[in-house]
């Protein structure tokens, strides 16, 4: 299996687009201005509005509707349509018929650098969520999928998710639950730079940025004086590094205003 990534998908739903549209428009700028990845977008929606701006942008676009959504229309009920596009990713390997290994990010990311991931015998990877060193619970905001693979697994990792929705549980996170219980002996590490933190501080060989917590509007607020109407964690995490997150939500204001 080659390690050189050619594509970055990442996915979004209708409800809700317009609140993500910055963060989508730096992540897919800095993506064509940083690397060589081509970006596709899972879309699960009727607005061709919406499908106009992504391809605006340089996005391809895949109308796509998730292979378990009766399963998740009878779990999510009315919330459905807000968390739709969550679970979009687990058919990229389906979907996916070209390359044997590709990138899925959250859209609330930034590319510094072309990813340069190692070799991946194991159906995916993926950094660690909170603590650098906290293995084997990993965040799934970003994952380098090996396609074959996942392909593979696809039918007891839906089964795995019916069981869990079985199970009590709340959205919004449901999806990241799931990776963990079904790929927590399955997934290899991927490198920190691949999906780096601003509360971890200034990274070296940083190619993907997560504003994972504080989003760079968020921190516009915090580094103001202002931030009480957020979740108390938001501003705990920005406290950690200040330093750090007025580094990254300045390349990402960079992005923003070209």
């Amino acid at each position: 299996m080659t390690t050189e990534l050619r594509k970055w998908y990442f996915c979004l739903n209708q409800k809700g687009f317009e609140q993500v549209w910055g963060q989508v428009r730096v992540a897919v700028a800095s993506c064509l201005a940083r690397t060589r990845l081509r970006p596709i977008c899972l879309y699960n929606g009727e607005s061709e509005a919406h499908v106009a701006q992504l391809r605006g942008l340089g996005v391809e676009v895949i109308a796509h509707r998730s292979s378990l959504e009766p399963l998740l229309r009878r779990a999510y009920g009315p919330s459905y349509d807000t968390f739709s596009g969550h679970w979009l990713r687990i058919d990229i390997p389906a979907l996916e018929q070209e390359d044997d290994l590709v990138l899925y990010t959250d859209v609330d990311v930034m590319f510094l650098a072309h990813p340069a991931p190692p070799r991946l015998r194991k159906p995916l990877a993926a950094a660690p969520e909170r603590y650098r060193w906290r293995y084997p619970h990993f965040n799934s905001g970003v994952l380098l999928m090996n396609v074959p693979k996942l392909r593979s697994l696809a039918e007891p990792f839906a089964a795995s998710i019916a069981r869990r929705f079985r199970e009590p549980w709340s959205p919004p996170g449901h999806d990241q639950v799931s990776y963990n219980s079904f790929f927590r002996w399955r997934h290899a590490r991927l490198p920190h730079g691949m999906n780096w933190k601003p509360y971890w501080g200034l990274g070296r060989d940083v190619s993907i940025v997560h504003f994972h917590g504080p989003k760079p509007e968020n921190i516009r607020a915090l580094v103001a004086g202002g931030g009480e109407r957020f979740i108390p964690q938001y501003r705990a995490l920005w406290q950690l590094d200040p330093e750090a997150y007025a580094h990254y939500a300045g390349l990402f204001e960079e992005f923003e205003a070209n």
